[in-house]
């Protein structure tokens, strides 16, 4: 049996190489040895997620303490040194003697012996440097001095400073590397709030109601993986941020109406848009990958929605297919994803500056070749998971020079309750604001 460090070296070496889905990842691993304790589990959990959160500070003490360069470092050796050096710096329950020598062990099974000299030598260093290495200023508010202490790239602080402030920008850096609450979405079609909770009460599960999105609970307390309720199982809830709920509330769908969920993804706004319509109309949903389909449509099944027709296609190829118009389009447009870096934080080492303006670019033409497919009088919503002008008010302002027929419909007057997200017309949640994950939405109205 793998040690939980070992498995968390597996599982981050992975991301490191490899493209993939962290919390998809891990919970494959924690399925896989699933006889493992729950406080194994919960390290294996701590370990994947905190390296990656401080991936930029971690790097930055092998870099003080080698003698070889970072990028020069095998791949296996810098996690290795990455899991140690956060043990040591960030987990107080465990000694830093049995962090290094878990890290050299782990070493010996891979790497010649003068490597495994150099694990050691480094977090020697490290340890007898803990003191000094645990004391930061956080009251140096440069671009430069936020990135380093809060371990983000530069590049992105830069942007957020120019748009939001220093203070601020240290603010949400800091929400970034706090592990988020697991929030859940009840299915009304199938049961209530209360009846949902008492369910989950009786499993061990502690929940509370979202301070914001209706049908929405908090778990405070519970099991590792929700997948295997059998409340899930029955298609009583989904798992889903609140403000991936709310922004799906945007779009206000009725019954009887005829939607188009364009980058649908797998399924956790389509679902949203059946129960608000009572399971009553028809919903197109829309994903150019063939296993997001496949995925939104297990999951359709197991919710119990039946007015859900999939298509695996580039949205932009529906105008070719003399498609009706739709009464209401929701465009979850694909982007940099800087909004969740609380639940996705390798996003923020593997995007470059030229990924945002590459997206912006995408998201514009997406926008663009939805506009006739929407009926006059009918509803556009236009949301990203990301906090950038360039990929949210910019792309907007861009449609809506080209696209007279489209007015804009300020979420604080359409929806009155959202006011506390609103930024100008728009929808704007912070994870340092409201302790939710960061999304954009923008209402738009055909008027002719």
């Amino acid at each position: 049996m793998l040690s939980p460090r070992a498995i968390a070296h597996k599982i981050l070496l992975h991301i490191e190489q490899e493209s993939g889905y962290p919390d998809r990842l891990l919970q494959s691993y924690l399925d896989r040895y699933d006889n493992l304790d729950p406080r194994d589990k919960g390290l294996i959990t701590e370990l994947v997620f905190g390296v990656l959160r401080w991936q930029g500070r971690l790097d930055s003490i092998i870099s003080r303490f080698s003698s070889v360069k970072l990028k020069k470092i095998n791949p296996v050796v810098r996690i290795i040194l990455r899991t140690a050096i956060y043990q040591i710096l960030f987990l107080d329950k465990i000694p830093a003697r049995a962090a290094v020598n878990e890290a050299v062990k782990l070493a010996r099974e891979s790497q010649p012996d003068y490597v495994v000299r150099f694990v050691n030598a480094v977090l020697r260093k490290v340890s007898d440097n803990i003191e000094s290495l645990k004391k930061v200023d956080e009251t140096n508010l440069t671009a430069s001095g936020i990135a380093e202490i809060y371990s983000h790239p530069k590049w992105i602080v830069d942007a957020w400073v120019k748009e939001l402030g220093t203070e601020e920008t240290a603010e949400l850096c800091r929400a970034n590397n706090k592990t988020p609450p697991t929030s859940i979405r009840v299915n009304t079609l199938l049961t209530t709030s209360e009846n949902l909770a008492e369910e989950l009460r009786r499993a061990g599960i502690e929940v509370q109601p979202c301070k914001y999105a209706p049908d929405a609970l908090e778990v405070k307390k519970g099991h590792f993986n929700l997948q295997r309720l059998e409340a899930y199982e029955k298609g009583l809830f989904q798992i889903q941020d609140e403000a991936s709920q709310l922004v799906a509330h945007i779009l206000t769908p009725r019954p009887e109406e005829r939607i188009l969920d364009a980058c649908a993804g797998f399924g956790g706004k389509t679902s949203i848009f059946a129960q608000l319509m009572e399971n009553s109309g028809e919903i197109m949903a829309v994903d150019l990958s063939p296993w997001k389909v496949a995925a939104l449509e297990e999951n359709l099944e197991r919710l119990k929605i039946g007015i859900v027709g999939t298509l695996q296609t580039d949205v932009r190829k529906l105008n070719e297919m003399n498609i009706k118009p739709f009464d209401r389009i929701f465009l979850d447009a694909p982007c940099s994803g800087l909004g969740v870096l609380r639940r996705k934080p390798d996003i923020k080492w593997k995007r470059r500056p030229g990924d945002v303006y590459r997206l912006s670019l995408l998201q514009r033409d997406l926008l663009d070749s939805l506009a006739s497919l929407l009926r006059v009088g009918g509803v556009l919503v236009y949301a990203t998971c990301t906090l950038l002008n360039i990929e949210n008010s910019e792309v907007i302002e861009s449609f809506l020079q080209n696209h007279p027929e489209f007015c804009i419909e300020p979420i604080s007057d359409t929806i009155p309750w959202m006011k506390v997200f609103a930024r100008g017309p728009y929808f704007c949640s912070f994870p340092h604001r409201h302790g939710t994950d960061g999304f954009f939405a923008a209402r738009l109205k055909r008027i002719k």
